[in-house]
């Protein structure tokens, strides 16, 4: 067996070799030919003829506007309208259109004084002051040649970047399509955060089904999901099929707070924290700047863009806490060398992710950021991947100790032949019981006997004992669940049902009646090997005998059981 084992590993090698010098060779073959054929994109060809048009703009009074950088030209005044003016090509042709960017800033565009567009502004308390970051398309004509276009604005935010920028005069469709392809990584990185993301969550799943949960696998697929919600709304994308650039603000933000809690609680699952109060205290800071970021916003104080301070905050508190656990555990002796593969992936992923966060929020705030998640889209897409198939491990190996578990809770609490409960379990539900059993309306409990198991084993073979001990667990079974009973089996021919809840006297009576009902319906079928007969007692506890031990009530239904059985004997059956 060994000798073909390894002339199989053998040949598959060589099957191995052959595919990846297949792929390998395509590889090679088709980026060849892309590189040495590129040629114009439909952007390209559609942006052909377009005129930069950032520079030249000027102020009401002559002077020069950086439109780039609205809020710091010294006569802009927050929420008070000013007005920027530039004029139009000499040699403007038709179906163009003025494109351009906008951030923080409400607008409207005139061409030689005539309103030419103004954006959808869907109003609601829930949104945020601002319009975001919106992309602008505005038609011009032949006709618009020579003429003076102004942009006239007001800026929503005292502080905070305000501009018009990526400012052209050509195709609308073109520009569309650049943007489109020009984010495209970006986009495509963050689908597939948000899909790794649920996948991790669905992982997480097997891991539920044990008895001692470990939910890595759930809070870092909640981290992801909430980390691709906000680049996506960053990506600026989503106005495209929304038209509503204010929701995508507004989800940027509320993305943004839903991060901390599973990155700390992702944190304590894979590597706990020494001092307890860190995860309820990082968890309290995150619920409580969420509740105060709401009240501010809807009570018209500070919406939630103005107030993306305490996120920021909250967010680099919990950095550091991943950067110390990451560090800490990187330093820990490990047990075999696929963990120390682990620590090495772990620290690749965590220290990427950090400095991501960093460079991306240093951008932010120099206000040179057109895109605030690009870093981190990158980052933490290494993280995922590196800290996701740790966690996958964990997890494949906590399945499977769930399942030696469960074989060995089965061996230990289940009855070899019939598959019913066993005495200790029976013994540990009525040690239950006994403590539950002045807040149960009731309590009652059924014994069973098989009759002629000796007689059979001895005529006719153990095998066919073990027959009859398996038909009449089944009649006992089934009854017991047709009044939510629980069966086990006590000794060689003994059984008991367990009964609690309401209305336990009603529920025995109907079991006995089924039960009799069953034996009759199985002895009445032709050419059976053996008839089955079954003695039974049972006896109950309620309320009113507070004092009783439902021992005494166990062997009450024992000495009626016994009753049944010299009454069978006695008529013959």
């Amino acid at each position: 067996m060994n000798g073909s084992g390894e002339k199989n590993r053998k040949r598959n090698r060589i099957y191995h070799i052959i595919y990846a010098v297949m792929l390998a060779f395509f590889f090679v073959m088709i980026v060849g030919l892309a590189v040495k054929n590129r040629g114009q994109s439909p952007a390209d060809l559609l942006s052909e003829g377009k005129i930069a048009f950032d520079e030249g703009w000027y102020l009401e009074d002559g002077g020069a506007a950086d439109v780039s950088h609205l809020n710091k030209i010294p006569s802009v005044v927050p929420y008070q309208e000013q007005s920027v003016y530039h004029r139009l090509p000499d040699d403007l042709e038709e179906g163009l259109s003025l494109c351009f960017r906008s951030k923080n800033i409400d607008y409207q565009v005139y061409v030689d004084g005539e309103l030419r567009y103004e954006p959808v502004r869907r109003e609601s308390n829930i949104y945020n002051k601002s319009l975001g970051n919106r992309w602008n398309y505005v038609p011009l004509y032949g006709s618009d040649a020579g003429k003076i276009v102004e942009v006239r604005f007001h800026t929503v935010y005292e502080s905070g970047r305000a501009c018009i920028d990526h400012l052209c005069i050509g195709s609308a469709a073109g520009e569309i399509i650049g943007t489109f392809t020009s984010k495209a990584v970006a986009f495509s990185t963050c689908m597939l955060i948000l899909f790794v993301g649920l996948l991790l969550i669905v992982a997480d799943i097997p891991a539920n089904l044990q008895m001692h949960k470990n939910h890595e696998l759930l809070y870092l697929g909640l981290l992801a999901i909430g980390v691709a919600v906000w680049c996506l709304a960053e990506t600026s994308l989503l106005q495209f099929y929304t038209d509503d650039s204010r929701l995508v603000q507004l989800m940027s933000c509320c993305a943004l707070i839903t991060i901390p809690i599973p990155l700390v609680l992702y944190l304590d699952a894979a590597f706990g924290f020494k001092r307890r109060v860190v995860v309820p205290v990082i968890c309290g800071l995150s619920a409580a700047e969420c509740i105060i970021r709401t009240v501010l916003h809807f009570t018209g104080v500070m919406d939630y863009h103005e107030t993306l301070t305490s996120s920021h905050m909250i967010l680099a508190i919990s950095a550091s806490l991943l950067l110390y656990s990451i560090l800490k555990n990187a330093f820990r002796e490990g047990k075999n060398k696929t963990r120390n593969v682990y620590k090495v992936l772990r620290t690749v992923g965590s220290m990427g992710l950090g400095f991501a966060a960093v460079i991306d929020i240093l951008r932010y705030y120099r206000g040179s950021a057109n895109d605030n998640a690009m870093f981190v889209r990158i980052g933490l897409l290494i993280f995922i991947l590196c800290y996701g198939s740790s966690s996958l491990e964990k997890t494949i190996n906590a399945v499977k100790l769930g399942v030696q578990s469960e074989f060995v809770s089965q061996l230990a609490y289940r009855d070899g032949l019939t598959g019913v409960g066993n005495r200790t379990a029976f013994q540990e539900r009525l040690e239950e019981l006994e403590k539950e059993k002045k807040q149960l309306s009731g309590i009652a409990i059924i014994m069973f006997d098989v009759n002629d198991l000796k007689l059979i084993n001895d005529n006719q073979g153990h095998q066919k004992g073990d027959q009859l001990l398996l038909c009449s667990a089944e009649i006992i079974r089934s009854v017991a669940e047709s009044v939510k009973g629980i069966c086990y089996r006590i000794g060689g021919d003994e059984f008991v049902c367990i009964i609690s809840g309401e209305d336990v006297s009603g529920r025995c009576e109907k079991a006995i009646v089924g039960f009799q009902k069953a034996m009759d319906d199985y002895n009445a079928v032709k050419d059976q090997p053996f008839r089955i007969s079954i003695a039974s007692g049972y006896a109950v506890y309620d309320k009113l005998q507070e004092n009783e031990m439902l021992m005494d009530v166990y062997r009450q239904a024992d000495v009626r059981m016994y009753e049944n059985k010299k009454q069978i004997k006695a008529n013959g059956k």
